[in-house]
């Protein structure tokens, strides 16, 4: 190896050494961000139009929607609000959302066209489990004029679905019954007082009457 390509191999070691010790790394560190707090905004107070007692889906256009009773009747509303409105008034009590399907034999709109809700038939009647006299019930003519008392609600479904005319019976105050037995055959319902609160009258105020002034004269001399 020549002198010249010996001290050309060192110059580039020295070179290489040189660069090397003088140039760091590239620090991998973000800076740290800083960022400004954003200002906290006055909250509104909640009015009646923000907090609405209904949905905001209720217009001339919205769907009618089915009812059902815990007698088991079902009622056409205008709207879902009509029926939640409804629910808050109790008229009728404890009426609640269900399928339209069941509202099958409604045809029109309100508390005059309430019907028993529909309910598919089975094919055949349903073989029934014994219930205690306990659990008998009392069940009324469609026309409020008949009563009888059934073992329990599945019997009464199949006098609903398997009897003439269909969907007759529904249930009532055990005390329309009397003294029915399971068994009987239907009599006039019992009439059953309706319970009224008293009436408060309240007795007209008495005007107080002028109190009588008595007025003294000066005898003349």
């Amino acid at each position: 190896m020549s002198s010249y390509q010996l001290t050309f191999i060192l110059g580039i070691a020295f070179l290489c050494a040189l660069v090397g010790g003088t140039t760091q790394p590239a620090s991998t560190r973000r800076p740290p961000v800083t960022t400004a707090r954003p200002t906290a905004r006055p909250t509104a107070r909640p009015t009646a139009r923000s907090c609405p007692l209904f949905p905001e889906v209720c217009s001339r256009g919205s769907p009618k929607v089915c009812g059902r009773t815990p007698r088991g009747e079902c009622q056409r509303f205008e709207n879902i609000c009509h029926l939640m409105l409804a629910n808050v008034l109790r008229l009728p009590e404890g009426v609640r959302h269900t399928r339209d399907i069941e509202c099958r034999n409604v045809r029109g709109d309100g508390p005059a066209h309430r019907r028993p809700c529909f309910n598919p038939c089975p094919a055949r009647p349903v073989v029934c489990k014994r219930s205690p006299p306990s659990q008998n019930i009392c069940v009324r003519s469609r026309n409020g004029r008949q009563c009888k008392v059934l073992a329990n609600t599945c019997q009464l479904r199949n006098q609903n679905c398997h009897s003439q005319p269909r969907n007759n019976w529904l249930r009532t105050d055990r005390r329309r019954c009397g003294q029915l037995q399971l068994g009987d055959k239907p009599q006039e319902c019992i009439r059953v007082p309706v319970r009224t609160s008293p009436r408060t009258t309240r007795r007209p105020r008495s005007t107080p009457s002028p109190r009588s002034t008595t007025t003294t004269t000066a005898r003349s001399v």
